[in-house]
């Protein structure tokens, strides 16, 4: 593209050296014309990298063209008026006006070398017409310069918006990791001291009563394997090496908790009933936690965007399955978890224990979170308690 404009800018120049017009005359000799207009495109090609020098050389060869006697036409001055141009954007306002005054006046001064005494349209051509030829290079380079500037601005607002939301995404889910590891926490223990007791039991029955001894041992086999499920369910949900360790000794929250949610939401304004089918029994710890808590974070959902909800919790006691819906009927501003990070929360819990979950429309002015999450995989750490 800079071979290219300097090309243009040449051809432009070489033709301006051989204009005349009628009682002003152009040199008999092309030569010295083109030369110094080979120059000055060879200038303009360098602008690039070294505006300031370029834009020296282009004035000192035109203004040497003016003085031989060419024709200060914009052909002849169209490299000086690149030079100008990218000095203007590159370079920055200032330093292109105080360049393009001195430009301006050079070859106003080699043009009245030339003809000591111009009168009419010679001159108009070599004052005013210099400077009506060169300003709008200024100006027009003005114009680049600003829009670059406010690009370049632009550019570095969406990447400073862009930093914030991914440390501010990477910040929510490093805590609701943190918060999962809180809550597994307990569950997780739970099984290494039935196991521990189990050891120091059989241990202590072994010599005595190897046949209650080897029972103990075979439910340790059990609570073990129970544990390691639970750890490799949460790998990729706990805890970086550098966050903080878990706080706090209070048990998981189980579905038991359920109804003192569901009384602050009544009193915060929600409308909600529960409805149970099939056989309301315990469920394995785990099963219990990712429940309250898929149902908690929909509830909150429905708290902060729904207008006027009336809401409906359906538990589902199946044999080998447990499933639950949160449904609003009333209108969402905008969907739940649409915009921020509490679906993603479910997702990885409901995902931790081999369910699945969907958040989403169901119907005229309803929207309805719903999950399912199978018991078999968990039903040994119920028989382990």
């Amino acid at each position: 593209m800079n071979v290219l404009a300097a090309l243009v800018a040449f051809v432009f120049a070489a033709l301006g050296v051989s204009l005349s017009t009628e009682g002003i005359f152009r040199p008999s000799e092309l030569l010295p014309g083109a030369v110094l207009s080979l120059v000055a495109s060879l200038a303009l090609l360098a602008a690039v990298r070294y505006p300031r020098a370029a834009t020296v050389v282009a004035i000192c060869c035109e203004t040497a063209a003016c003085a031989a006697g060419y024709l200060p036409t914009p052909l002849l001055l169209a490299p000086l008026i690149g030079c100008l141009y990218r000095l203007t954007v590159l370079g920055g306002p200032g330093a292109a006006g105080w360049w393009t005054g001195v430009a301006v006046i050079a070859v106003i001064v080699g043009g009245m070398t030339s003809d000591p005494k111009p009168t009419g349209g010679s001159l108009l051509l070599r004052t005013v017409g210099v400077a009506f030829w060169l300003l709008p290079a200024v100006f027009a380079g003005r114009m680049t310069h600003a829009q670059r500037a406010y690009l370049q601005m632009v550019q570095a607002r969406a990447e400073d918006a862009e930093r914030s939301r991914d440390g501010d995404m990477r910040r929510r889910l490093s805590e609701e990791r943190l918060r999962i590891a809180r809550d597994l926490h307990d569950v997780v223990a739970h099984h290494i001291a039935v196991a521990n007791a189990q050891a120091g039991t059989a241990a202590h029955l072994l010599a005595k009563r190897p046949e209650q001894a080897h029972e103990l041992l075979a439910g340790l086999g059990g609570s073990t394997a129970a544990a390691l499920r639970e750890l490799k369910a949460t790998v990729g949900l706990l805890r970086n090496p550098g966050d903080d360790s878990p706080t706090g000794t209070a048990p998981a929250p189980g579905l038991d908790r359920l109804p003192g949610v569901i009384e602050a939401c009544r009193a915060a304004g929600l409308d909600v009933s529960v409805v149970s089918n099939g056989t309301a029994r315990r469920l394995p710890p785990l099963v219990e936690l990712t429940a309250f808590r898929i149902i908690q974070e929909a509830l909150t959902n429905v708290t902060k965007h729904a207008v006027r909800p009336v809401v409906t919790i359906s538990l589902e006691y199946g044999e080998d399955t447990f499933s639950a819906e949160v449904r609003n009927t009333s209108a969402l501003p905008a969907p739940a978890g649409a915009g921020g990070y509490g679906l993603i929360g479910m997702r990885e819990r409901v995902h931790a224990v081999g369910g699945s979950v969907r958040a989403g429309p169901a119907g005229p002015d309803q929207y309805a979170v719903s999950f399912t999450i199978p018991l078999a995989p968990w039903q040994e750490d119920q028989e382990a308690r």
